[in-house]
């Protein structure tokens, strides 16, 4: 019978029930999880005899899906000209890490600024924007996680009545998959005037009118439109300037009347008056405000007024900002937009022993605390002597000069300090890594950091030194730099700690890290299994003291460290270790189980808490080859005389080498015969071009390509067919034993673990003879639509479905009487009918069934040599 033929035939499944849990999971599954089920049959043959077969397994793999929620929907009230802050929140429903971009749309175009709709964050979701910075998405979320965002909505002092705002969260996995909130905004209604503020440069920088230059004139305008059904009577507008804008006298208009404002007339007093009658006030109270009164804006008239104000010498880079406020009869309105103005940028920057003023002279008030030498030299000294293996701390003070805030970037190049020497910098405190660039600093600001240069601890003691080294400091906002110098004038001194192993021979005394350039300990180790070295430190110093325990050079991705006392406490610090006293401690290293075999240096580090002083030992963990090869698992099958049975096994390279030759094999077949077929299509049955295989070496590209055998980690399917003699009689029973070779790659390695090399197939000979195969297909609408059945492994999402069919054939020559079938839906899933879409089938006609959401069982009573018995159902995926 042909692999297809399975699929287009009225086949039968005998009884069947699965050898995993029953009870399916309510919690939609992770992605990744794996979805697996095996069957078992069983049935009466012609003796009797109750039979038990099982099938093979089949898998699905649960597929990342995208999900997201998203609360809630808001109603608020806005003046016009106003704005709505609107808390929303985000979860991600998914079944894997997801980000949502988010969207807000008006529902009716035009009576809101879309433009205006801005999403900040709002991570502890209390209904407050965590930051000014718009976002446009979320971060990545885990499966389940919230996060808020405010929504800021602005609308012209044009808009009345009420408009709806559509809020769209969308999956960065999966752009199909969104969630959707509507707010609704209500537009207050009367006197209606909008307020525009603007702020143009009439000598513009670059001829750009929105850049300006210190001393530059800009002109201001402020336009008024009535845009209301009632006039808007007792108009007041009061705009402050800036400080870096000095109104420039005599400098107001009014665009209703000719000639000059007068600047020295009350906030009261009429200054001038339009052809219909309208009275404009102004005002300038020589303290950065100005202000007017209209008598009154009639419903669609609008003016403007204008005046000038120049740019402060003093002014910084950056943009300068107005809003002007204004009020109807005592009542206050929406202000104005924010007007703005950028001044251009001037950088510079500098790092010296001292702070650096805007005039270049230095600032003693804020200087290096560490220097040894005259101030204001751009020299940092240190004279003070120390170990080896110590720690050189040198204080520089870095200075913004720009006219702007600005972060400026460190860099140290070393000019003559010893080869081996490490540099890092700290921030102010001394001791928080400086980790990109410090700042931003703003205008004139200092800010203090430390170069820490870590010398050799095999450096030669030496009575004299002068290392020196450049500090670079670079502004991140145009590149401008600056340089001071790093000296070192003190002797460098014997260690005063000293770190050994405690090992016989292998110590490392003194201060050299390692045993002539090769480590002190090399320790093997099998991948996932720890080392332990034995380690005690002595301090040789005057007073007492305690040292930070680390690695000085970091381990492979996954491996782990701990620093361990005698009483098995972890800990990252030596504690307090009096003056000629000594701790003891160990260093547990564990490779990942995956490790490649090789050779990795561990570099054990400690350093004094007190004096910087420090010592080093390197050490190894050599991760072991290991060959390891497994064969899985023994399974019973029964034949009629003549018949053939095929075997399912799974053979897996557990090691970390590459597995390029060892046997396959089998034996203890003596009327029957058999041989191994390697399944490369993995379809669970022999087909006419997949060969016979009795080596690894017979695996073709199975490590790359033109090479053959296993990788590591890797699995591979084979059959071991088994035909049995047409003159066997009924009882008649064999062993089959596949044996995976001790010997491997052409006897260079001996296999670890040879109690999994072997499994036992038991065939016995009956007068009926029945074949379990249980094979899937994915459902994706759980909608009863027909698939492909196959044996294969599947992806599947939650919430779809899989339709499984287990089928038993006959092949003996005897009847096969009650006949069931029986199975349970894998754990993450129900048993479902698909609202009636996908029942349960049952073959051959007259068979029963009996249907709970966990489990299904069918009786399909008496079948005989070549019939079949089969059912067929589906399971849905938890979502």
């Amino acid at each position: 019978m042909s692999y297809q033929s399975l699929f287009m035939r009225s086949a039968s499944a005998v009884a069947v029930s699965a050898v995993l849990g029953a009870a399916a999971y309510a919690a939609a599954p992770e992605a990744g999880s794996v979805i697996g089920n095996q069957a078992v049959a069983t049935y009466t043959n012609s003796a009797g005899d109750t039979i038990t077969v099982t099938s093979n397994t089949v898998e699905t793999i649960v597929q990342q899906v995208a999900g997201v929620t998203l609360t809630s929907d808001n109603n608020e009230t806005i003046a016009p000209g106003g704005k709505a802050f609107l808390p929303h929140i985000v979860t991600n429903e998914g079944n894997g890490p997801d980000s949502f971009a988010l969207t807000a749309v008006e529902t009716d175009t035009g009576t809101l600024d879309t433009s205006a709709l801005v999403f900040y964050p709002d991570a502890n979701m209390d209904g407050i924007a965590d930051s000014a910075t718009p976002i446009t998405s979320t971060p990545a979320l885990a499966p389940g996680e919230q996060f808020g965002v405010v929504i800021e909505a602005s609308v012209p002092s044009t808009a009345t009545g009420s408009d709806t705002i559509t809020i769209t969260s969308v999956s960065a996995l999966d752009g199909a998959v969104s969630a959707t909130n509507t707010d609704t905004l209500t537009i207050s209604n009367g006197a209606i005037v909008e307020l525009v503020k603007s702020m143009v440069a009439d000598a513009a920088s670059g001829g750009n009118p929105g850049i300006v230059d210190a001393g530059d004139t800009v002109t201001i305008t402020l336009t008024y439109s009535s845009t209301g059904l009632q006039a808007a009577n007792n108009y007041v507008v009061q705009d402050i300037l800036d400080g870096n804008l000095v109104y420039v006298p005599g400098s107001a208009t009014w665009s209703d009347a000719a000639g000059a404002l007068d600047d020295d007339n009350a906030s009261t007093a009429v200054d001038a008056t339009n052809g219909g009658g309208e009275t404009i006030a102004w005002d300038y109270d020589d303290s950065q405000t100005v202000n007017f009164t209209l008598s009154s804006v009639g419903s669609g008239r609008s003016g403007s007024v204008t005046f000038q104000a120049v740019v402060a010498s003093t002014a910084n880079a950056g943009v300068i900002t107005n809003t002007a406020t204004q009020e109807v009869d005592g009542a206050a309105f929406p202000p104005s937009n924010t007007a703005s103005i950028t001044v251009d940028n001037q950088y510079a920057v500098a790092v010296a022993d001292t702070a650096i003023n805007a005039d270049g002279s230095a600032n003693p008030a804020i200087a290096s605390a560490t220097d040894d030498d005259a101030a204001n030299n751009d020299i940092v000294t240190e004279s003070g002597d120390v170990y080896q293996g110590g720690v050189i701390r040198q204080e520089f003070v870095l200075t913004n000069l720009s006219n702007e805030a600005d972060s400026l970037s460190l860099d140290v190049s070393n000019v003559d300090f010893p080869a081996g020497t490490t540099f890092r910098f700290v921030g102010s405190d001394g001791v928080t890594p400086v980790i990109g660039s410090i700042g931003p600093l703003g205008i004139g600001e200092s800010a203090k950091v430390t170069l820490i240069a870590t010398l050799p601890t095999d450096l030669a003691p030496t009575p004299t030194t002068n290392y020196t080294a450049t500090i670079t400091t670079t502004s991140d906002g145009s590149g401008v730099t600056d340089i001071s110098t790093a000296e070192f004038s003190g002797a460098v001194l014997a260690a005063s700690v000293d770190l050994e192993n405690s090992v016989a021979g292998s110590e490392g005394d003194g201060a050299s890290p390692t045993s002539g350039g090769s480590p002190w300990v090399s320790t093997a180790t099998d991948p996932g299994q720890p080392v332990v070295f034995d380690m005690v430190v002595q301090n040789e110093g005057p007073v007492s003291d305690s040292y930070n325990l680390s690695l000085a050079q970091p381990l492979p991705d996954g491996w782990t460290v701990e620093f361990r006392l005698a009483d098995g406490s972890v800990v990252t610090n030596t504690g307090t270790i009096p003056a000629g006293g000594s701790q003891s401690f160990q260093v547990i290293v564990t490779p990942t189980d995956d490790a490649a075999p090789g050779d990795t240096l561990v570099d054990i580090a400690l350093v004094s808490s007190v004096s910087g002083q420090g010592d080093r030992i390197v050490n190894q963990v050599s991760v072991n080859e290991i060959y390891d090869v497994q064969i899985i698992d023994d399974q019973s099958a029964q034949a009629a005389p003549g018949g053939i049975v095929e075997l399912l096994h799974t053979i897996t390279n557990d090691g970390n080498v590459a597995i390029t030759e060892g046997s396959i094999t089998e034996s203890g077949l003596s009327n029957f015969s058999g041989a191994i077929f390697w399944d490369q299509n993995g379809n669970g049955v022999v087909d006419a071009s997949e060969p016979v295989i009795d080596n690894f070496n017979d695996l073709t590209d199975g490590i790359s390509a033109g090479v053959n055998g296993l990788a590591p980690g890797e699995s591979i399917s084979v059959i071991y067919r088994v035909q049995t003699p047409s003159t066997s009689t009924t009882g008649l029973t064999e062993i089959g034993t596949l044996t995976l070779g001790s010997s491997l790659n052409a006897g260079t390695a001996t296999d670890a673990d040879t109690a999994d090399n072997a499994v036992e197939d038991r065939i016995v000979i009956i007068s009926g003879d029945m074949t379990l195969t249980k094979y899937q297909y994915i459902d994706a609408n759980c909608d009863g639509s027909v698939g492909m059945f196959t044996k294969n492994r599947q992806d599947v999402e939650p919430g779809q479905c899989i339709r499984y069919m287990v089928e038993a054939e006959n092949t003996g020559a005897s009847q096969a009487t009650e006949v069931t079938i029986s199975d349970a839906a894998p754990a993450y899933t129900t048993i479902t009918d698909c609202g009636g879409a996908c029942s349960e089938s049952l073959f051959p006609a007259g068979s029963t069934s009996v249907v709970t959401p966990s489990n299904v069982s069918s009786e399909h009573g008496t079948v005989l040599p070549g019939g079949f018995a089969r059912l067929e159902f589906t399971v849905r995926v938890n979502d």
